[in-house]
Formats: C-alpha cells, sequence, structure tokens
C-alpha cells in the first residue's frame, strides 16, 4: 500500500474542491472577475468602419448552416435607375439636347441703320450685341446656336474689331460682308473662322433681295440663311463643335426657377446710346420680358413676321468709345480689354454689375458690384455697349 504524507493529501484536497467549484458554473465559463462583470460589448460598426476591407469570415469554422432553413431569404436590392443627364444652353439656359450644346454657335452682323429695318430672321438670335458705329448708327451682332434651323436673315452689314472680340464669348463663327481695316488685321491675326460676303467667294451663302435692292439700295440688300451658313461653314471645313475648354459667361438659374433682384425698380429703360440712336426696353408684367423700341419709340420688329423683339434680359456695358484719330471716316474705338460697371436689369428690377476683360483674346467676366457671380434668368439677352458718358442721361422708369 502507498502511503501519502499529510501534506500531500492536504493538497491532493484543495486541488479536489478548486475542480469542483469550476465544474459547478453554470455558463460553463470561467467565473466572471470584478473587471468584466456588467461589461456588453459594443455592436460590430455598419457606418464608418472599414467596410472596404471587411474581417474575414471561413463558413468552416462553425457547423451552422449559411442560411436558416426555416427563414425566408431577403428579397435581392432593386436598383433604382439614375436620373438622365441635362443639357442646357450656354446662350439660354434652357434645356437642350446633348448634340445642340455641342454646336458651336454663329454671330451674325446685322444692317441696324434705319434705313434699313425692319431686318428679317433677327427674331432668331438667342443673345443680342449692340454698339455704336461711326456716324451715330449702330450695328446690331445676334448670337444664335440652331442656325442651320433659321430661314432668310439680313441685311447682312461689315464687321468693326469691337465685334470680333464678342466673339471670345462665345466661342462663335463669324458671319460679316467686309470691315474697317482694324476689323480686318484683328480676323486676320487671330485667324478667325468666318463667312465674308467681300472677300471670299461664296456664291451658295449670301444673294441680294431684290424687293430691299430696289426700295432700300443695293448695301442694304444682301441676305443670306441658316442652310446657307451651314453649307458655307461645312465647304470651308470649320470647327463645328463647340471648344471643349469653353467657359460659358452666363450663369444661368434653374429653368424652373426664377431671379428676383428686390432691387430698384426698372419698368421702362431708356437709353440714348448714339446722337442719332435711342432704345428703350418696357417690362411686360404679363411676360415677364422686356419689349425692345428703338429710334425714338420704333418697336424693333422682324420684316417677315412682325413679330417685337422680346428679352428676359437687358445687360448696359460702359466703357471708353471715342473716335480713332485721324480716321477720315470717323470710326470708332471701343475699349474691350480692362474693367467697367454696369446694369443688370430683369423682371423689371435693375442691379449695378461689374465687367473685366483681361487681354484681347479672353471672354468678359461679368459679376454683381460686390464681386459675386452674376445669376441671370434663363431666356434672351441684350447686351448694350455704350460710352461712359450715356450713365449721365440713363432713365429706368422713363415715360413716353
Amino acid at each position: 500500500m502507498i502511503r501519502f504524507s499529510k501534506k500531500v493529501v492536504c493538497a491532493i484536497i484543495a486541488l479536489l474542491m478548486i475542480l469542483t467549484m469550476v465544474a459547478c458554473d453554470n455558463s460553463g465559463s470561467p467565473v466572471s472577475t470584478d473587471e468584466t462583470q456588467g461589461y456588453t460589448p459594443p455592436p460590430i460598426s455598419t457606418g464608418n468602419a472599414d467596410e472596404t476591407n471587411p474581417p474575414e469570415t471561413n463558413p468552416a469554422d462553425t457547423d451552422a448552416p449559411a442560411t436558416d432553413p426555416g427563414e425566408t431569404e431577403a428579397p435581392a436590392t432593386t436598383v433604382m435607375n439614375p436620373e438622365p443627364v441635362k443639357f442646357y444652353s450656354y446662350l439660354t439656359g434652357y434645356e437642350i439636347t446633348e448634340e445642340e450644346q455641342k454646336q458651336r454657335p454663329v454671330a451674325i452682323m446685322i444692317n441696324n441703320i434705319w434705313t434699313a429695318i425692319p431686318q428679317i430672321g433677327i427674331r432668331a438670335g438667342e443673345v443680342y450685341y449692340e454698339c455704336a458705329a461711326e456716324g451715330g448708327i449702330t450695328r446690331v451682332m445676334m448670337v444664335l446656336n440652331n442656325y442651320d434651323k433659321v430661314g432668310t436673315i439680313g441685311s447682312i452689314r461689315s464687321s468693326r474689331d469691337y465685334f470680333v472680340d464678342f466673339l471670345d464669348n462665345h466661342d462663335a463663327l463669324y458671319v460679316h460682308a467686309g470691315g474697317s481695316d482694324q476689323a480686318y488685321a484683328k480676323l486676320i491675326w487671330r485667324e478667325t473662322d468666318k463667312l465674308d460676303a467681300v472677300t471670299m467667294y461664296l456664291p451658295d451663302t449670301f444673294w441680294r433681295d431684290e424687293n430691299r435692292l430696289a426700295n432700300m439700295g443695293y448695301e442694304h440688300s444682301l441676305m443670306t440663311s441658316g442652310a446657307a451658313i451651314a453649307d458655307g461653314f461645312a465647304k470651308q471645313g470649320y470647327r463645328t463643335e463647340i471648344n471643349e475648354k469653353y467657359v460659358p459667361i452666363f450663369n444661368f438659374c434653374a429653368p424652373e426657377e426664377e431671379i428676383v433682384l428686390g432691387t430698384d425698380p426698372a419698368k421702362h429703360v431708356h437709353i440714348n446710346t448714339t446722337s442719332v440712336q435711342t432704345v428703350d426696353y418696357v417690362y411686360n408684367e404679363e411676360t415677364r420680358e422686356y419689349l425692345r423700341y428703338q429710334y425714338n419709340g420704333q418697336a424693333h420688329v422682324d420684316g417677315e413676321t412682325g413679330d417685337q423683339i422680346s428679352v428676359k434680359n437687358v445687360i448696359i456695358l460702359f466703357t471708353d468709345i471715342s473716335v480713332i484719330p485721324g480716321d477720315t471716316a470717323g470710326r470708332l474705338t471701343v475699349e474691350t480689354v480692362g474693367e467697367g460697371r454696369g446694369f443688370y436689369i430683369t423682371n423689371g428690377e435693375l442691379k449695378e454689375i461689374k465687367w473685366s476683360r483681361s487681354h484681347n483674346r479672353a471672354a468678359i467676366d461679368m459679376t454683381y458690384a460686390d464681386g459675386t457671380a452674376l445669376v441671370m434668368n434663363c431666356g434672351k439677352t441684350f447686351i448694350n455697349v455704350v460710352d461712359d458718358s450715356v450713365e449721365n442721361t440713363l432713365s429706368f422708369n422713363y415715360e413716353w
């Protein structure tokens, strides 16, 4: 018989008591200590945790089935169709097709001497520029996008160099009939894509209107059409898609919205543009647009349809305009580089703006007077470029 000492027997009894206590724990786990008692682990994060690298799990590590046979599988997630991409006109802000947005616009020089009005097709313009030429007369350059869908346009007149500068605002192709020496110099060094009825052989692009020839004179009878312009551009091999780096000069609000300036009223804007030309914009409360008048109150209409020019936005830009020293024809120089003041007019109200142009190949930049971006209502825009002195006679609530 093996005999144990009293000390060994005591040690064996103590060990057996410890093992019995562990076996009696109902959870099958070691007895909790003060540090773990009452502690609840945090739930697994489904928010900002690194969900791109979740912890790996191996189905072989557990005997539980991947899906409980007694439960119904959750339905597959339905992927909603994304909203269709919308495209908007750089000239009016209205929704157009992608192809229309990519199309390079055209800028057309329109005769605006009183003996040549009414013009034909002028209603089709989306943006208009008016500026003085020699002798107090003015030229109008109209810019439009879908020119190939327009009928007869005219009469077409000659270019001035400052209108060439306005082309950069829209990456526009140019249509004109001749020009001043300064205009031709600028057209050459800029390598402007153009259709010129005087220096280019374009018999399919321009023609003389017999009725205007008989009643208005030779220089006021030159006409074209949208299809003829498109054909001329194609034959010249010009780029007809807008430059992919083009940055629009207009910031429009959404078409379904409308800017309310909440400033001084401008119900009837009267501008003494030159010593000969006066321009009026009269606000129509029903259409919420401005009807244009010129030459002492004559409605500015399209001679083909009788429609009066109506625009949502009127912009007045002040700059320095003076006669070119020594020019026997009295041609003008118009400062288009630098900065100046102006007004934005819409919905019967006005607000002061600033314009700037950094160099001869830059587009114009326009802001409110405080430097914030100029945001405009969608629609047609008429830009009036006038001498600084015109501001002294400007009226925003004129009475006939």
